[in-house]
C-alpha cells in the first residue's frame, strides 16, 4: 500500500535521498582513501588562494596546463570549507543529487515518469560514482553541467525559445572549461533540431548556442593569448593527452589494462620549449606517428573502444616500470578497491547490454533520444582521438542508463499488458 500511494515526486525524492547516503557512507568508510594529490587540480587552487595566479607553479606567474573551471570550484571550496579532501566529497555530493534529478528529467521526455524515475536511480546508485564523483577530480562537476545542458536542448525543443538556446550555450560554455570535448556535441544538437524543427528554428537556436558558449569561454581564451602570445583555446595539454593515445606502445599498455598516461616509450619534449611549444611539440610527434603507421590503425583504434566501452574499470592494473605515477595511485589497488571493480561489472555490464537494446527500440518506437547518442558519439570520438579510460567515459554512463531504462519499462509493458502501446502505459 505505501508503493501505491508513492507519486512520482516522493520516488524522486527517495531516490535522491539515497543515492546522498550513499556518497556519505563512502566517505564514513573510506574518506581516508580521498586524497588532494590524486589529480593537479589542488596546485591550481592553492595557489589561486595564496594570490600567485592560476599556475601549479611556485615560482610562476601563470600557466594553462589543466583546464580552469575544476581549480576555480576547488579554490571556493576550499575558501569556504576549507582544504580537506572530505569537504570537496561534500560539496560534490550535492551536485550530484542535482544530476540525479536532471537525470530525471531528461529520462521522462525520453519515455515517461517511470523511464526518468529508472534512469535516477541507476545513476544515484551506480557504484563508480559512488567513489568516483567524491574524490577530487573534475567528473562531478563536469556531468553535471553536461546534464544540465542536454535538459536546456530539450527545453530549446519543446518551446523553440532562443533563450533556453542561449542557456545550454552557456553551460556548455562552463563545461568547456572543464572539458573541451562538450563542443563537439554542439553540431549534433543542431543536426537534431534541424530534423525536428525545421532549418529556420535550428540555425536560430544553434547561433544563440554557439554566441553563448563563445561569450563565456572568451574572456579565458584572451587570458590565454595575453599570457602565451599565442592562440591557446582552454589548455595546452592537448598535445601531450594526444601523443600518450598515439604512439608505439599505447595499444599494448591500454589492452594489458594500463594507464595510457604511464606509457613509458615517449620520447621527451626537447629543453627549452615553452608550455605552448612543448604542446605543438608533442602534437606533431602523435600526428607523425598517425601519418607513418597506418597499418596500426586497425588495432589501435579498436583497442581505444574496446577500453572506453568495457564494463571493468579501466585502468585495472600497474605496469611493472609505471610512468607519471605517484602514491594516490596505489591507494586504488587495495582489496576493497578490488572487490569494488567485481561489484561495478556486475552492475554496468547488463545496464550496458539493455542501454544498447533501449537505443534499438526507442529508435524504432520514435523516441526523442538525438541528444543521448550526441552525447555517446561525441565522448567515443574524442577518446578514439586522445586515450581512453572509464573516468573519461562516465559522463555518457547517465545517457546509457536512460536508454537502458526505456529498454526495461518498455519490457515491463510488453510483458504486463501486450494490447496497450508504449506510449499508452508510460502516461505519455
Amino acid at each position: 500500500m505505501l508503493f501505491a500511494r508513492m507519486t512520482t515526486r516522493r520516488w524522486l525524492a527517495a531516490i535522491v535521498l539515497l543515492a546522498v547516503m550513499g556518497r556519505l557512507a563512502f566517505i564514513v568508510l573510506f574518506g581516508h582513501t580521498l586524497s588532494l594529490q590524486a589529480s593537479g587540480y589542488d596546485a591550481y587552487a592553492t595557489n589561486l588562494l595564496d594570490g600567485h595566479g592560476y599556475t601549479r607553479f611556485d615560482d610562476r606567474s601563470g600557466d594553462s596546463e589543466l583546464p580552469p573551471l575544476y581549480p576555480f570550484f576547488l579554490a571556493g571550496v576550499y575558501s569556504l570549507l576549507g582544504r580537506d579532501p572530505v569537504a570537496v566529497a561534500l560539496v560534490q555530493t550535492a551536485l550530484d543529487a542535482v544530476t540525479v534529478v536532471a537525470v530525471f528529467a531528461i529520462g521522462r521526455r525520453v519515455g515517461g515518469p517511470a523511464v526518468g524515475l529508472l534512469a535516477a536511480a541507476f545513476y544515484g546508485l551506480y557504484p563508480y560514482l559512488l567513489f568516483q564523483n567524491v574524490a577530487v577530480n573534475d567528473t562531478a562537476l563536469f556531468i553535471l553541467l553536461l546534464v544540465i545542458g542536454i535538459w536546456l536542448a530539450y527545453r530549446a525543443r519543446e518551446t523553440r525559445r532562443w533563450p533556453h538556446a542561449a542557456a545550454l550555450g552557456g553551460v556548455f560554455g562552463l563545461a568547456a572549461l572543464t572539458k573541451t570535448l562538450v563542443v563537439l556535441t554542439l553540431p549534433l544538437l543542431a543536426l537534431w533540431w534541424w530534423r525536428r524543427l525545421g532549418l529556420r528554428d535550428a540555425i536560430r537556436l544553434s547561433v544563440a548556442a554557439g554566441v553563448a558558449l563563445v561569450l563565456v569561454i572568451a574572456p579565458w581564451v584572451a587570458r590565454n593569448i595575453r599570457l602565451h602570445d599565442a592562440f591557446v583555446l582552454v589548455s595546452t595539454n592537448g598535445g601531450s593527452n594526444l601523443h600518450q593515445g598515439n604512439n608505439p606502445c599505447v595499444a599494448d599498455y591500454l589492452a594489458r589494462g594500463w594507464d595510457a598516461q604511464w606509457v613509458n616509450c615517449l620520447e621527451p619534449a626537447p629543453a627549452g620549449l615553452s608550455e605552448v611549444e612543448a604542446d605543438r611539440w608533442h602534437r606533431r610527434q602523435a600526428i607523425a606517428y598517425l601519418r607513418d603507421n597506418p597499418a596500426a590503425w586497425p588495432r589501435l583504434f579498436w583497442t581505444k573502444l574496446w577500453v572506453l566501452w568495457s564494463p571493468a574499470i579501466m585502468p585495472h592494473d600497474l605496469p611493472p616500470d609505471p610512468y607519471l605515477v605517484d602514491d594516490a595511485v596505489f591507494r586504488y589497488h587495495t582489496p576493497a578497491f578490488d572487490a569494488a571493480r567485481v561489484v561495478h561489472l556486475l552492475y554496468f555490464t547488463p545496464l550496458l547490454a539493455l542501454g544498447a537494446a533501449g537505443l534499438v527500440l526507442a529508435w524504432r518506437d520514435g523516441r526523442e533520444i538525438g541528444p543521448l547518442l550526441a552525447v555517446i558519439a561525441a565522448i567515443t570520438l574524442a577518446y578514439l582521438i586522445f586515450h581512453p579510460s572509464t573516468r573519461y567515459r562516465a559522463p555518457a554512463d547517465p545517457f546509457v542508463f536512460i536508454l537502458a531504462a526505456y529498454a526495461l519499462i518498455r519490457f515491463w509493458v510488453r510483458h504486463s499488458s501486450p494490447s496497450r502501446s508504449p506510449v499508452e502505459m508510460q502516461g505519455r
